[in-house]
């Protein structure tokens, strides 16, 4: 009975300390890509977390606000129509209720798509990516740094022929998780907390539309370990994206001018 009686303790004792945070919210993007020649492609990524509803936990307001801006330009080489390997830069605004950061990122990754015979029009992406970040806490004005490795398994099942047809719906599905290699302290991803940090689930349904890209609306759980109390932030969010292409060879825009 004692043990029992410790146990209880022990596990109701955790549960007033733990200091989770769960926010419900939308997730827009937008993707616009385009090739500059037969191997090169660039792309501009645009997105926002915004947490859509106030809430008051423990007698500590969170409000409704844009938890994130971020900003991500890139460019990528075509080894094969399989694989493809890429540099770019990111620049992320965080607000975190009260904690402001601008951060800086740079990355590095490869990625590899293919089909799955057995599973007909299936296809899987395995996107690997070596990530250094940069932040600047904007109330202390200091800067600290850290390091990840991040890996995405996607799939992606058109509910079409695209043998046959240029438009249609597609299902859609990804999973990434970030290990945290290196990190300071004041970092908003750091090693200290957990080595495996972060993980992002997602599952939506898209459609092709030729001409004008792809719109997809689909629901994003992220999970992150804030603090080395391994306290979690939990995202619930809607997110809605426009991916479209735009080939800068075939209207002869010149990329260059003297």
């Amino acid at each position: 009975m004692r043990i029992l009686f410790l146990l209880y303790f022990l596990l109701t004792g955790c549960m007033c300390v733990a200091q989770d945070w769960t926010f419900y919210g939308f997730f827009p993007a937008i993707s616009q890509s385009g090739n500059i020649g037969k191997k090169i492609q660039y792309n501009l990524y645009l997105s926002s977390t915004i947490d859509a509803f106030h809430q008051t936990v423990a007698d500590k307001d969170y409000p409704a606000t844009a938890l994130q801006y971020y900003v991500q330009p890139s460019l990528s080489y075509k080894i094969t129509p399989a694989i493809q390997v890429g540099l770019g830069y990111a620049y992320v605004k965080h607000n975190l209720f009260g904690l402001h950061v601008n951060e800086n990122r740079l990355w590095a990754q490869a990625v590899a798509t293919h089909g799955v015979p057995a599973l007909g029009r299936l296809k899987l992406s395995h996107r690997l990516r070596y990530e250094e970040r940069y932040p600047l806490n904007m109330k202390t004005n200091q800067w600290s740094y850290a390091t990840l490795f991040r890996y995405q398994l996607g799939v992606n099942v058109p509910l079409y022929d695209p043998k046959q047809k240029t438009k249609g719906f597609y299902a859609s599905a990804s999973n990434e998780f970030f290990l945290c290699l290196t990190g300071a302290q004041n970092s908003p991803i750091s090693s200290k907390n957990s080595f495996y940090g972060e993980n992002w689930l997602y599952g939506g349904l898209g459609y092709n539309t030729g001409k004008f890209g792809k719109i997809e609306l689909g629901y994003m759980y992220q999970n992150l370990i804030r603090n080395p109390q391994q306290d979690h932030r939990y995202l619930h969010l809607l997110q809605a994206t426009w991916a479209v292409n735009f080939d800068l060879s075939e209207i002869g825009v010149w990329l260059y001018t003297p």
